[in-house]
């Protein structure tokens, strides 16, 4: 009898379940090449992208049954083993405190980052009418900002977005966030030089177009462009001079003349939008 009573408890102790005792899980430092996502949009998004390794998921009972859900309906139940019930104290102390985490949080590897070479062997390689339309931010540093652009661009169908290397931002939580799990869609490219690029899309047929507030040019002005690299630059400074030069067109957005400026995010939907009209 004891035997049999031992075979049952090793089974029932063997079974895959979201819903253990609860345990605080011991978490080792990441390295830099990881990241703690938080918060369901991004976690579920990177799980069902699978883009990144995944190393640990941490979940609250009361979001517990939603990733068991998740995890059923993707064929995700694999990763079952990697999952680690605990509670909202220890997802703040991993993730920040004043991070909305909603009770679910990722250890994961970054995505990895193209450079030029990759994005121009990419190009290269499709006819004109295929070419994908891309933003180059110009010294945006801001991972609010970023994220909210990125949620942007996967909305209007943009998938890669292009970084300045000086000043590129580096993948963050924040920026994961802000995108509300889309940056999962997106090719992030870093590069060295913004006019040497520009120049090189110029001669695969694109038209590089710069956000200026002092252009005499409408953004909605610009109709029919196909194959368009639309630069934006940072709040306060906007697109370097250099990168100005380069540029096929220089176009604002048509606003209250009393208001200076726009969100750098909310100019880039704007222009995205009337970028989409035929």
């Amino acid at each position: 009898m004891q035997k049999a009573k031992n075979t049952k408890q090793n089974q029932k102790d063997n079974h895959k379940s979201l819903n253990p005792v609860r345990i605080r899980p011991q978490i080792a430092k990441t390295d830099s090449n990881q990241i703690w996502l938080y918060g369901k949009h991004s976690v579920l998004s990177a799980l069902q992208k699978k883009r990144r390794k995944v190393f640990q998921i941490l979940v609250t009972k009361n979001s517990a049954a939603e990733l068991e859900k998740f995890l059923q309906h993707n064929n995700l139940q694999k990763l079952a083993n990697i999952i680690k019930l605990t509670d909202n104290d220890h997802i703040n102390s991993v993730v920040g405190r004043d991070q909305i985490h909603q009770g679910i949080a990722a250890s994961c590897s970054r995505l990895a980052v193209k450079n030029q070479n990759d994005l121009l062997e990419e190009l290269y390689k499709l006819k004109k009418p295929q070419l994908p339309n891309l933003i180059l931010l110009d010294q945006l540093s801001d991972p609010q900002n970023i994220g909210a652009i990125i949620r942007s661009a996967a909305s209007f169908g943009v998938k890669k977005i292009i970084f300045c290397e000086h000043n590129a931002p580096r993948e963050s939580a924040a920026m994961c966030k802000s995108s509300a799990g889309t940056i999962e869609m997106i090719d992030l490219v870093t590069v060295v030089n913004f006019s040497n690029l520009i120049e090189k899309l110029k001669k695969l047929g694109y038209w590089c177009i710069g956000l200026d507030g002092r252009s005499s040019t409408f953004i909605d002005e610009i109709k029919n462009y196909d194959n368009v690299a639309l630069i934006v630059g940072s709040e306060g400074d906007g697109i370097r001079e250099l990168v100005k030069k380069n540029c096929d067109i220089l176009a604002k957005i048509k606003i209250d003349p009393s208001v200076e400026s726009l969100n750098a995010s909310v100019a880039t939907s704007i222009a995205l939008y009337e970028l989409s009209k035929k």
